[in-house]
């Protein structure tokens, strides 16, 4: 039986553990709240609230504006030394605020100062800051040694002081913790060692690391690299994010030996709708799939995009959502946008106050409403993080928050399939083509995604390796804006699972002009019946399907896709371009000018109830009209 006596909270406080999860078992989603610094205030007002789940970050390391992320002093204070006094106090500070407090560990797994001095001379110094140099340190054994022991340590004394009360272990390192490599292609000895190991065992012949001048350039409109001649650049970026996602399975593995099977572990992995210039490529996160696969880890966790947080804007994950959904892993939806409360003082000296907040209390509840939302009709976890204090200070919102857990609890755990008929489809495998840093790779994935936010419905974000294992039979309309390679392998998978049922595909850009040997743009007529930038929006009716080809991705907007969508049969719900997010009883609208909208549903219903103001409206031939504030969210149930 362990002891808790009091209980504070370190530097990371509630969160919300993973929807889904692995092991063939089914795992609740779960709510909570987090923080860097010990807001014991509202902590006390999240309990009231019911949210009882706490992520402690027991941090070691310093955040990216370089000060320290907790207030409590550091758990790992030399080889094989440890302040557990440090981290008892961490959790135990939480247990007084909340005795029903369980647990979050998330584990910092970045470089402390002292181990980077004292690798320092020894070949190392660079390699083992896994902060900033993740990929470098990833592949340095003087790393991982010793990191591998820290967390074997910390993981059997959190087990027998508060196994009980533990629910999952978060594995944090990398940029911002977030598992994200800064190196931009950068290798020391290690990691040049480690290229040439991953050749062999790749039957591929033995070539130096690529030139930095070579992978700040790209051969074709410097934006792809054709692998006749940079098939090297490919094969490294694959190595660089291999070398990462190995790191991370090592570190799972090692944990899951460690724990009870009810236990979960999560990590931040997967942006590849979120990174854009230098980060897309190179931060190692295209790597997503080997991770998703893995039976060690049950779910995910990312914020909502930093690129669509206005009023207006739909938010939306970073990751392919019917990617992890078909690998049966949870995910945890990171709220952690700013409200007009929110500190963004860290010190005296330095501010996070670039990060424009929402500007009034109404654009709090818009937006919050909008989040929750999000995670409920999506079924997914969540936690609402209170960076440095403040942001969830008003009694409105903290009103708005229990309003929300209580739908939450209510809808988030039932098995309810999303109604989502337009498919955006991601390629990890075309991504490693591009230069990112190109200026257009922010307008590839991110930008459509956010387009697609304003098509007035709902839309589901697959993998392209998906689409032979997912059933895409209520599908009409297929986006791909960066399907760069199609190899043999892939147009057979097209053919088979896309290409057919009068459905229509939407091509951005030069989609095929790869086919894995070498780039050459008049495969893009091929696939498309349209020749290569060739300007306009273009229509071609091919065998049993539609073909859309848009050459620039600046000519893609949401009347356009939204135009694609109808003609293919996608039911629009709302006209005006508005994010939309719904299930088979859930349906969602998010605007930022309010007013009367008609809402037009997929299926028949009696009626509609508002879950946040109890409002019933009447249901007609399918539509109902509805009034809005400005801005506002709304989340209708459907009723039968």
């Amino acid at each position: 039986m362990n002891r808790h006596r009091r209980a504070i909270f370190t530097m990371t406080a509630v969160v919300l553990l993973a929807v889904g999860a692995s092991a063939q078992e089914h795992k609740p989603p779960v709510f909570g709240y987090r923080s860097f610094w010990p807001e014991f205030g509202a902590m006390r007002q999240f309990k009231d609230a019911g949210v009882n789940t706490v992520c402690i970050f027991a941090a070691n390391t310093d955040n990216s504006l370089g000060k320290p992320y907790s207030k409590y002093p550091p758990v790992w204070r030399w080889f094989g030394k440890y302040d557990f006094a440090s981290l008892d106090k961490q959790y135990d500070d939480v247990l007084a605020v909340n005795p029903n407090a369980e647990f979050i560990c998330m584990v910092d797994l970045n470089t402390p100062i002292w181990l980077q001095r004292q690798l320092t001379g020894t070949g190392h110094s660079a390699e083992c800051e896994s902060f900033s140099m993740l990929s470098c340190a990833c592949a340095n054994p003087a790393w991982r040694r010793p990191t591998t022991e820290y967390l074997t340590t910390l993981v059997k004394h959190l087990e027998a002081r508060y196994g009980d009360r533990i629910k999952a272990y978060l594995l944090a390192c990398g940029s911002t913790d977030e598992w994200l490599d800064c190196t931009r292609g950068v290798a020391g000895r290690a990691k040049t060692q480690a290229w040439k190991a991953w050749l062999k065992s790749h039957g591929k012949a033995d070539v130096p690391v690529p030139a930095l001048e070579r992978l700040d350039r790209a051969s074709f409109e410097d934006l792809l690299r054709d692998p006749a001649t940079e098939r090297d650049i490919v094969d490294y970026a694959q190595f660089t994010g291999d070398t990462i996602a190995d790191t991370v399975l090592e570190f799972a593995k090692k944990t899951r030996a460690l724990i009870p099977k009810q236990r979960q572990i999560g990590m931040f992995f997967g942006y590849i709708l979120e990174l854009t210039r230098t980060r897309l490529v190179w931060s190692g996160h295209l790597e997503y799939e080997r991770l998703y696969r893995s039976p060690d880890i049950d779910f995910f966790i990312s914020p909502g995009t930093y690129a669509d947080r206005p009023m207006g804007g739909g938010s939306g994950f970073m990751v392919p959502n019917a990617t992890r959904r078909l690998d049966k892993k949870g995910f945890l939806h990171e709220i952690d946008h700013r409200t007009p409360t929110y500190n963004c003082n860290l010190d005296e000296f330095v501010s996070i106050a670039w990060m424009v907040p929402w500007k009034s209390q109404a654009e709090t509840d818009a937006g919050l409403k909008r989040e929750f939302a999000l995670a409920i009709v999506n079924q997914t976890s969540l936690w609402c993080f209170d960076m440095w204090g403040g942001v969830f200070k008003t009694p409105e919102t903290m009103k708005l928050v229990a309003q929300s857990k209580k739908l939450w609890d209510r809808f988030a755990a039932q098995p309810l399939k999303t109604r989502a008929e337009v498919a955006l489809v991601v390629d990890p495998q075309s991504a490693r083509y591009i230069n990112d840093q190109n200026a257009v790779v922010p307008q590839i994935y991110q930008g459509t995604r956010n387009k697609l936010n304003r098509l007035g419905a709902p839309f589901e974000v697959f993998s392209f390796n998906d689409l032979p294992r997912a059933d895409l039979a209520q599908y009409r309309l297929f986006v791909f804006p960066g399907l760069f390679e199609i190899t043999p392998e892939k147009m057979d998978v097209l053919r088979q699972h896309v290409l057919n049922n009068n459905r229509t595909a939407l091509f951005l850009y030069a989609p095929g002009i790869s086919d894995g040997k070498s780039l050459d743009p008049s495969r893009v007529q091929a696939m498309t019946g349209t020749a290569f930038k060739t300007p306009g929006v273009n229509a071609v009716q091919r065998d049993g399907w539609k073909a859309v080809y848009v050459a620039s991705y600046a000519d893609l907007t949401p009347a356009l896709l939204k135009k694609a969508a109808r003609e293919a049969g996608v039911t629009i719900y709302c006209e005006e371009e508005v994010p939309v997010y719904a299930n088979e009883r859930l349906v969602a609208v998010h605007v930022a000018q309010g007013g009367e909208k008609t809402i037009t549903l997929p299926v028949d219903c009696r009626q509609v109830s508002e879950l946040y103001t109890g409002r019933t409206v009447t249901v007609k031939a399918r539509q109902f009209r509805y009034t809005l504030k400005t801005p506002d969210t709304v989340m209708f149930e459907l009723i039968w």
